[in-house]
């Protein structure tokens, strides 16, 4: 009975672990120029929390509903399919920001050969190296198509 209570108690302390972390992620600048990341910022200097982009294959690799999907001369035809999508500009401070993102992950998938990705189940695991390629031909194409 007490190794059934330990088993148990263990069990809990490991399934909420997740929900006492502390997820927040800090970026500041010291006096010497120098970019810092860290739990919790110094009180006297300005930080802005980021967020850590995490890659899902489901991302990546079309899921099987999405493949199943019918084709457009299969699905029934209405007026609101008719209608044309309506265009959407983007600033030039908008595509030097997508151009320079687009640049930042191309460079980190390429100096990454161990990428890792959070399942489904939320256990880390290494993403195969012929899905790496395509994320790094995807953000080439996204860097080509920004920063032109």
């Amino acid at each position: 009975m007490r190794h059934f209570l330990a088993a148990f108690a263990c069990s809990i302390a490991l399934a909420s672990a997740p929900l006492m972390a502390d997820t927040s992620i800090h970026k500041w600048v010291d006096a010497n120029g120098v970019t810092h990341f860290g739990a919790e910022p110094p009180k006297n200097v300005k930080a802005e929390e980021v967020k850590p982009r995490v890659y899902s294959p489901s991302a990546t690799t079309p899921t099987p509903e999405k493949a199943a999907e019918p084709k457009s001369e299969d699905k029934p035809k209405d007026a609101t399919a008719e209608k044309p999508k309506e265009m959407l500009t983007i600033s030039p401070e908008q595509i030097a920001a997508q151009c320079k993102d687009a640049q930042s992950r191309l460079q980190q998938l390429e100096s990454s050969p161990r990428l890792m990705t959070r399942a489904a189940d939320g256990a880390m695991q290494r993403v195969p190296e012929e899905e790496r390629q395509k994320m790094i031909a995807d953000e080439r194409a996204r860097a080509q198509e920004y920063c032109q």
